[in-house]
């Protein structure tokens, strides 16, 4: 029951900003700061690695979906083919919005495990796999640590802080 309480309180989450820190792993081990925008209407997704270098920008409103980089800059309505396609490497920008928040992403099936408080621990989802470590204290508990990965990827998420978050019925 803590889950379906947790859920529907998370349903109710239309805008966030977050500060975060991301990296990967292996030989080139990439780091850098996140700061996220979502309203109900659009979002804005800024990541840069030290100094600003390895900035890339993703903003979307409706299905359309712009992503800069230093070198390129498109619109897309299927940002995880195109970047795939386009850039050689792919992120979940789809499901992320949900993911981030600790739930499961609309739409696709997904298996996941929750905890006694109705926390997500574990999430599988379209090829990806989530693990939530651990979460900020406060009447939502939102994910504080957390990694996403695929075949070809591994991030580690940790998010500073969450703002701007809506008053909760």
């Amino acid at each position: 029951m803590a889950w379906e309480a947790r859920r529907a309180q998370l349903a109710q989450v239309d805008r966030f900003t977050l500060q975060a820190r991301v990296s990967s792993g292996g030989l080139f081990g990439v780091k850098g700061n996140l700061h996220w925008r979502q309203t109900p209407t659009d979002f804005d997704m800024r990541v840069a690695g030290p100094f600003g270098i390895g900035a890339a920008t993703i903003s979307g409103r409706g299905r359309d979906v712009e992503i800069r980089t230093s070198k390129r800059s498109f619109v897309t309505q299927d940002p995880e083919g195109d970047l795939k396609a386009r850039l050689g490497w792919t992120f979940p920008v789809t499901h992320l919005r949900y993911w981030v928040l600790g739930q499961p992403a609309p739409g696709t099936p997904a298996e996941f495990e929750i905890d006694a408080a109705g926390r997500i621990v574990t999430i599988a989802q379209d090829g990806w796999t989530l693990e939530f470590s651990e979460y900020h204290p406060g009447a939502l508990e939102l994910p504080r640590k957390f990694e996403v990965a695929n075949a070809e990827l591994r991030l580690k998420v940790v998010v500073d802080s969450w703002s701007d978050l809506p008053a909760l019925k």
